[in-house]
């Protein structure tokens, strides 16, 4: 973005600003007047159509979306005024931000979007499946940046944690996201001392005991395995590891390590894909 710019499309100007190529936020400031609205007082919020991230996402896939993400436009009365182009490439899918005048306007239009949005992509079609991402509600240069973020985080989140759903917002995420980022970043640590003492069955029974809410009559119907078993292959995991389902900070470990393993898996099979 330069001084000679003179018709720059609110796209472009998105990027620029969530890119972070910017070096004169005045002049952000300024082309965020000339087209409508003001960067410091007026509230942003991203909205993420995205396929799963393993997928290689083509024009044409790209193109799917597009109807989606300007109706999703339209609920906008700012962005409704704004002519030219206003979706985003973005990891696997494309990218909105939307503006309102105040935050109060903003979480209105949230929920007309989170309706919207679930009716267009159900229109969509697809042999993958299409999540939704709601950023944050932000103001200013850096709150742009972090709405547009977390509107990716959510759906890199839910992909792992909330498979069945579409709308993800931010604000539900969040400790998902944390965990992700941070398991992305640290998970062998965490896993490999416990996980290399386990079998197989022992690590399918512990995943599907924390699926069924530590219900062990449930885990054993869904594995097809009596409640003796499972109680035998909980009760071999404490063996195993020293650690005991029944002791609350052993059980937090357990739980949060075979979340842990689900996020590495998933980390792989996009790299692989990749």
């Amino acid at each position: 973005m330069n001084k000679n710019t003179t018709d720059i499309t609110l796209s472009a100007y998105f990027n620029d600003i969530v890119i972070g190529y910017y070096e004169d936020e005045e002049l952000v400031k300024q082309f965020g007047r000339q087209l409508g609205f003001d960067v410091d007082m007026d509230v942003f919020m991203a909205v993420s159509f995205q396929y799963p991230s393993d997928m290689n996402v083509t024009f044409e896939d790209r193109e799917k979306l597009t109807q989606a993400a300007e109706a999703v436009i339209a609920l906008s009365e700012i962005n409704g005024k704004i002519n030219g182009k206003q979706i985003i490439t973005c990891d696997a899918g494309v990218c909105v931000i939307l503006i309102t005048h105040d935050k109060a306007a903003m979480r209105d239009l949230q929920e007309k979007v989170k309706v919207t949005a679930a009716e267009e992509v159900a229109k969509i079609p697809s042999e993958r499946k299409i999540r939704v991402g709601i950023g944050t509600i932000e103001s200013g240069i850096k709150g742009i940046k972090h709405t547009y973020s977390n509107a990716q985080d959510a759906v890199k989140a839910g992909e792992i944690f909330k498979k069945d759903r579409v709308i993800l917002e931010y604000m539900g995420m969040e400790i998902y996201s944390s965990i992700n980022q941070m398991v992305v970043n640290f998970g062998d640590r965490l896993t490999r001392t416990v996980l290399k003492q386990l079998g197989e069955t022992e690590k399918r029974v512990l995943s599907k005991y924390y699926k069924c809410k530590e219900d062990i009559a449930e885990t054993a119907a869904q594995l097809g395995m009596t409640e003796e078993e499972v109680k035998n292959s909980l009760a071999q995991v404490k063996i195993n590891t020293g650690l005991d389902v029944n002791d609350t900070e052993d059980n937090f470990k357990l739980h949060f390590i075979t979340i842990a393993k689900k996020v590495l898996e998933n980390d792989e099979k996009i790299r692989r894909n990749r």
